[in-house]
């Protein structure tokens, strides 16, 4: 994706009285006193008047106050933007159009974030791009050969693996195996669901409990990030994941060159990073 298509400023663009006047395409909270709300992104590069770059790009607004970070949100709070995620990819798929939905956040100057405020993003188009299509086929023919779910077959093998951060009732953590990016970890919930719009409130509660763990340990290491989930709109059989990317690493003229990454931390490393985190002591 590149830089965000907002404009660079700062708090301006999310003033209070421009967040009070703007079209909400979804509102969490009261009018006056919400916590969530979704705007249109006001320079997308996707609209549903070009035929050859169809599609929405929406803000998610995360908090109306200035100066958040997502990680110091309350669960509570954090939970309610998933929920803002699940209902606007819900409204979205409902056009035929749109085959591919993105849901992204980039934190950080590193990570292309180019306001402060405390903010994410959901792309919706009509093109499917060519590296989710190799992943779908891979993951197709996996489950052809073996009448088994790729995904849910990963969760079984790597589970209480040196790779494993943690295991929820609904909601477990990890980092992948070859991970591109320093620290990357995923959260996946158990259940199969394909995309963020059909977790249950539960499954939403406890995403939104790791997710603060694991996005306030990178916030120890100083990293910007980018975490996102997406879908390939009707196709049923993916399991969705939350992958948190953090940009430590410069890739230079070997990763650009051959597209072979060298990444400095290995898994098993940045697992060992996250657990003491998503698996606090008990309380005396």
């Amino acid at each position: 994706m590149g830089k965000e298509a907002v404009p660079r400023q700062t708090e301006d663009i999310f003033s209070q009285e421009k967040l009070r006047t703007s079209r909400a395409l979804l509102t969490i909270g009261g009018s006056k006193n919400w916590r969530v709300k979704v705007i249109p992104n006001i320079f997308p590069v996707v609209s549903i008047d070009n035929p050859k770059a169809y599609g929405y790009q929406e803000v998610v607004v995360e908090t109306p106050e200035y100066g958040v970070e997502m990680s110091s949100l309350p669960e509570s709070h954090i939970a309610d933007i998933l929920r803002a995620y699940g209902a606007r990819v819900r409204a979205l798929q409902r056009d035929q159009k749109i085959r591919y939905i993105l849901v992204f956040k980039n934190n950080g100057g590193g990570a292309g974030a180019s306001i402060q405020h405390a903010h994410s993003q959901i792309f919706a188009s009509a093109y499917v791009p060519p590296h989710i299509v190799v992943r779908r086929k891979r993951a197709q023919e996996y489950r052809v050969m073996n009448n088994r779910d790729y995904y849910s077959d990963l969760l079984i093998k790597e589970e209480n693996g040196p790779r494993w951060i943690v295991s929820g009732s609904h909601v477990c953590a990890l980092t992948p195996y070859a991970s591109l990016y320093n620290y990357e970890a995923w959260i996946m919930p158990w259940r199969r669901v394909d995309n963020v719009s059909q977790l249950s409130d539960v499954e939403v509660k406890e995403m939104a409990k790791y997710l603060k763990f694991l996005l306030t340990k990178v916030g120890e290491t100083g990293l910007p990030y980018n975490y996102y989930l997406h879908q390939v709109v009707g196709d049923q059989f993916e399991h969705l994941y939350l992958r948190i990317a953090p940009r430590g690493d410069v890739w230079a003229g070997l990763e650009l060159g051959s597209r072979l990454v060298v990444n400095t931390v290995s898994p098993e490393e940045a697992a060992t990073f996250y657990r003491p985190a998503a698996n606090p002591p008990p309380t005396s």
